[in-house]
């Protein structure tokens, strides 16, 4: 392992790459327990695999590409498996922001409908000879499909 330690207890952690005071052999910065060598290699291999396939990723290599790439590197296939859900924005940070997303947007395309529906029907039924008036319906189902997906946790897809 890559730890040096001095007298105070520093310790360098080949995770978060920083120098810190660890308590009982764990880093306070990332949590790694630094006594454990064969984790600390793990991670350390996980998150250079992740840079990797990350980098691979935004240069438009396909999944399955990223993924030869890694067996070539010599990454199990477990470790494949787990970057690959980040690769694909699959991990608990991203779905929440989908969902957070899709009920922002469908909340706003749902109300959008409803007020051009309603403003126009006003101003339709303030005019002497009727007018005319918009009803939103597309917005609102779209809207209301989209926030339903968002709060049920649902993305549309197999």
């Amino acid at each position: 392992m890559n730890e040096t330690s001095t007298s105070t207890g520093m310790d360098d952690c080949p995770i978060c790459e920083r120098r810190v005071l660890t308590t009982n052999g764990i880093c306070p910065a990332c949590t790694t327990d630094l006594r454990n060598e064969s984790d600390v290699q793990r991670r350390v291999l996980k998150r250079k695999a992740s840079s990797i396939a990350m980098t691979a990723r935004a240069n438009g290599a396909s999944f399955g590409e990223i993924e030869t790439e890694l067996i070539k590197g010599g990454v199990g296939q477990d470790l494949i498996k787990e970057i690959m859900i980040q690769v694909e924005g699959k991990t608990s940070e991203a779905l929440a922001e989908k969902k957070e997303f899709d009920m922002r947007h469908g909340f706003y395309w749902l109300l959008g409908g409803i007020l051009v529906s309603v403003v126009t029907y006003m101003i339709a039924s303030a005019s002497e000879n009727g007018g005319v008036y918009v009803i939103a319906y597309g917005a609102v189902i779209a809207g209301g499909i989209q926030f339903l997906r968002g709060l049920l946790g649902s993305n549309g897809k197999k």
